[in-house]
């Protein structure tokens, strides 16, 4: 088994050699939004495309989380609108996580940062982001690590392991995402 650097450089890697991800990724930058990434199913499916040998299709929309105190919540609709602009051919979602701690519970705590926002994704392999520093090298986000994204491992993140309710819609994500159709070596544990 991999260590912790050797499982980060492999989704590293996958990312580096996805061409569309690397365009993607400059398109955000171009945004100059505070710790702007690349998050969730993008990176999720190419990993899950390339490790399963299949060929490499952003089918989900396209996730771009930034976390800015100082900008109102329309600006996601302003950036949503600019990003489409340049690169028409994806179906974009921007979230400033600043105003997504209440999304599916309003007792959440607020976020501190991007990667407290991604950390809060309701499954692991979706907790994952990607983002170019300021010497366009490329960066990982991983709070929870990325051994379950490698290892086709699909389980709830420790705060929707804390009660039936939270539970329930992983639950509901895993039935309505069919995921185990695409890729039958994916292992759904809720725990």
């Amino acid at each position: 088994m991999k260590n912790k650097n050797e499982q980060a450089q492999q989704v590293l890697n996958i990312i580096q050699c996805t061409p569309e991800l690397m365009v993607i990724l400059h398109a955000i930058t171009d945004q100059h939004l505070k710790q702007g990434a690349l998050a969730a199913g993008s990176i999720r499916n190419t990993v899950w495309q390339v490790l399963s040998h299949q060929p490499v299709q952003l089918s989900s929309d396209i996730d771009v989380v930034f976390f800015d105190p100082k900008r109102p919540y329309e600006d996601n609709f302003t950036i949503q609108a600019q990003l489409t602009k340049q690169l028409p051919q994806y179906e974009w979602q921007v979230k400033n996580e600043v105003y997504m701690n209440t999304h599916n519970f309003t007792d959440m705590p607020p976020f501190t940062s991007v990667t407290d926002a991604i950390g809060h994704f309701v499954e692991t392999p979706t907790c994952v982001g990607a983002y170019l520093d300021d010497s366009s090298q490329l960066r990982l986000i991983a709070p929870h690590g990325v051994a379950d994204l490698l290892s086709f491992v699909c389980r709830p993140v420790p705060a929707y392991q804390q009660d039936a309710a939270h539970l329930a819609i992983f639950k509901q994500r895993m039935a309505e995402k069919q995921w185990q159709q695409k890729w039958s070596q994916l292992v759904i544990s809720t725990h």
